[in-house]
């Protein structure tokens, strides 16, 4: 998949900007300052329906206006056409693919497959557990549409459950909610455990050339509460009966994959108390092409990678590397102020954002 167009009327600091792309991708070399970040961020809303920065649609238009407009017009990998727009108005959403409205965020999700990476993205090793959550499950989504579905209709039920410690309750309205609980869990952690297998079969066979030590990286799940969970549903029935008196002390829910964690290790070692700032890089961006591969081979559509700054503090061999890996793949997109970029990624044109009306 490519993208040959982006048009955008309001988005952060773009009052109306136009932009024709390359199929190899571009380069976009520009001050800080100047908007590289927000160009990469639409393109990232084109292709999951929600801002990678921000918690907020708003927060996305340009200031002092209530409106914004992304449209990507993109060309699938059998030649055809796809046009997305995503528009925002005064607390309303609305998309549109190939120019019908629809209502389904996850329509996105099933025709455009982007990747984002950025220097942020070391909190996926050394930040909260929120974050190596938020990441596994978008790159999860991304492979298996129904998982999306699959893991809002556990948060709901979570949400319910939260409720219901903190009132009066009877046992069959318990036992209603802990059996949705146990049914739709078991659905995640296995979508998830099949992820990890994907991925850390990846670490350990493919991509070596780009640096040797990955090979000995492995991905762990956590389960938040020390122990592995039960096989079938009835087994974890008995484990929430036994968390009932914390769990109504608390008032939520304390077992479960709403709550679990990852863990990355090199070398049987946690990387994030014993690996090098380095390591870690370098751990975060061959995860970003291990999900670039597994994209590919499981949905049959080539993804979209935009890389915001990543190699700002890569050395220069991981960083010649990656672009041999890489070898023009997939359609790149690459922010940096670093001019000697346009060096190393001789393939990519480079977009002049003064050329554009911001």
């Amino acid at each position: 998949m490519i993208l040959k167009q982006l048009s955008l009327a309001n988005f952060r600091n773009y009052e109306q900007a136009s932009f024709s792309l390359r199929p190899e991708g571009n380069l976009v070399i520009a001050p800080n300052g100047w908007g590289k970040t927000n160009l990469l961020e639409s393109i990232a809303y084109c292709g999951l329906g929600k801002s990678v920065r921000f918690h907020r649609d708003h927060e996305l238009k340009r200031e002092n206006t209530d409106f914004f407009s992304v449209r990507g017009e993109f060309e699938d990998d059998s030649g055809l056409d796809l046009k997305v727009q995503i528009s925002w108005q005064q607390g309303r959403k609305l998309l549109k693919i190939n120019d019908i409205p629809v209502k389904q965020l996850s329509r996105i999700f099933e025709n455009v497959k982007v990747i984002y990476a950025a220097p942020e993205d070391m909190n996926l090793v050394g930040g909260y557990p929120r974050f190596r959550r938020q990441y596994f499950d978008l790159a999860i989504s991304q492979i298996y549409p129904p998982y999306i579905t699959t893991l809002r209709e556990y948060l709901h039920v979570v949400e319910q459950r939260n409720s219901l410690f903190k009132r009066p309750y009877t046992r069959e309205e318990k036992l209603a909610w802990d059996t949705k609980f146990c049914s739709l869990l078991l659905e995640v952690l296995d979508y998830r455990k099949r992820y990890l297998e994907l991925v850390n079969g990846a670490f350990a066979q493919r991509y070596p050339e780009v640096s040797e030590q990955v090979k000995d990286i492995r991905v762990l799940y956590l389960p938040h509460h020390n122990e592995d969970y039960p096989a079938t549903a009835g087994q974890m029935l008995e484990t929430l009966a036994a968390l009932e008196s914390r769990e109504k002390r608390y008032q939520r829910s304390l077992a479960g994959a709403h709550i679990d964690d990852y863990e990355f290790r090199l070398n049987g070692h946690n990387l994030k108390t014993y690996g090098s700032q380095g390591q870690k890089r370098i751990t975060v961006i061959i995860l970003k092409l291990i999900q670039a591969a597994l994209i590919q081979e499981l949905t049959g559509i080539r993804p979209i990678l935009l890389f915001d700054d990543v190699f700002a503090e890569l050395d220069k061999d991981h960083a010649h590397r990656i672009a041999e890996f890489v070898d023009y793949r997939y359609q790149i997109f690459i922010a940096s102020p670093r001019e000697d970029l346009c060096l190393e990624w001789p393939g990519l044109q480079r977009l002049d954002l003064m050329e554009v009306t911001a």
